[in-house]
């Protein structure tokens, strides 16, 4: 086994998220539009930090009697704005241009419009979909709820639960789409905080770091940063144990696409953490693969979590070894999120989860890996 240098730190913290740039000396902004049915209100520009910090307001005019208005205001970065009256209407848009037209009715929320912000027309329709899933998921819990405390219908509050599991993937499947997909940083920190809601916090860092390598936004790489210091702060500083959940791990595969442990559950899965560079990995890797080829129909797979941080050596070394499995990676070696959250001292070392998510055990090597599993499966 090699061990690794031991560094330790604790981060302190507070959820402090400030907009992504567009450029950095900044530049002047116009919007402007149209909203029926809210004449003579006063209307609001305000930005929308995040993180739970209270809204500032810019600047404030009244909409003259034809519905009309326009706001000229300087922003040093791209992030999330908000035209407010004070009857409860509001709209927010990205600042991804310098003239942005926004119309809608007072009275009809769903009748915007918007020309000149590509990220804001992306906005609307990713939170028009976005409503209709949460709201449908909704429903669903609270019918499960109710009926629960009812002691309804076992086979009704059965079908309920499977559509509850239904509706929250299908809902984070929507998310993640829609963030690995996006180009504009402040969409992307905007998802990212929805995502929070309903995805696992392991599953938000990774997309979080893939979004930060895509953009190089900084303020994407501390919302990583910050997200990987709360997983830490919430890992078990005690060794894993038999019987206990198997933490959430979330990765890209080599093609870039993440996969969660999680999407395994149903099998059997021996979570085998190796590198290329690692010698007694690699002397332990052909009988990981006995192990495969022996109880791969019995309901059983390997998921390979490399620390390794060249992608074109992992890549080979999966090759040659004939690892014919999935592999995930952060290339982050020793720096991997899945350290701590596994309590790793070194490599090789594995776990193996059952169908429901559970540990059954911890580091099976050689003839101990066979008979754990000759035993499971007899």
């Amino acid at each position: 086994m090699l061990s690794k240098l031991i560094i330790s730190g604790i981060l302190g913290c507070t959820l402090l998220l400030a907009g992504c740039k567009t450029n950095e000396s900044g530049g002047n902004f116009t919007v402007s539009g149209n909203i029926k049915n809210a004449e003579n209100q006063k209307l609001l520009l305000q930005e929308v930090p995040y993180g739970g910090k209270a809204i500032i307001t810019l600047d404030s005019i009244t909409i003259d009697k034809e519905g009309n208005y326009e706001f000229k205001f300087i922003a040093k970065q791209e992030g999330i704005y908000r035209l407010a009256t004070d009857k409860e209407f509001e709209i927010i848009f990205i600042n991804d241009n310098e003239n942005i037209k926004i119309s809608a009715d007072a009275a009809n929320y769903s009748s915007y419009s918007v020309k000149g912000s590509n990220s804001t027309s992306n906005l609307f329709e990713f939170l028009k979909q976005y409503r209709q899933k949460d709201s449908s998921l909704f429903a669903t819990l609270y019918n499960l709820d109710a009926l629960q405390k009812q002691n309804g219908k076992d086979s009704t509050i059965f079908w309920l639960q499977k559509q509850k599991v239904e509706k929250i993937k299908n809902l984070n499947d929507f998310v993640e789409t829609s963030i690995t997909s996006a180009t504009s940083p402040a969409f992307i920190y905007y998802t990212l905080g929805l995502g929070l809601r309903s995805m696992e916090a392991a599953k938000i860092l990774a997309l979080a770091k893939m979004a930060a390598e895509k953009t190089k936004a900084t303020p994407l790489i501390e919302f990583a940063n910050l997200i990987n210091a709360q997983v830490q702060a919430n890992t078990k500083a005690s060794p894993l144990n038999a019987g206990e959940m198997a933490p959430e791990i979330a990765m890209q595969d080599a093609n870039g696409k993440i996969i969660t442990l999680s999407s395994l559950k149903g099998k059997y899965v021996l979570v085998d953490f190796w590198a290329s560079w690692c010698g007694p990995c690699r002397a332990e890797n052909p009988n990981v693969v006995l192990a495969y080829e022996r109880f791969k129909n019995k309901n059983f797979t390997v998921l390979g979590i490399s620390l390794d941080d060249n992608k074109a050596d992992w890549l080979e070394a999966v090759t040659n070894d004939k690892l014919n499995w999935l592999h995930l990676s952060d290339l982050k070696k020793w720096e991997s999120s899945v350290v701590n959250t596994y309590q790793i001292e070194g490599i090789p070392f594995n776990v193996l989860v059952d169908p429901a998510g559970k540990i059954i055990a911890t580091e099976l090597r050689g003839q101990s890996l066979q008979e754990t599993l000759a035993n499971l499966f007899q």
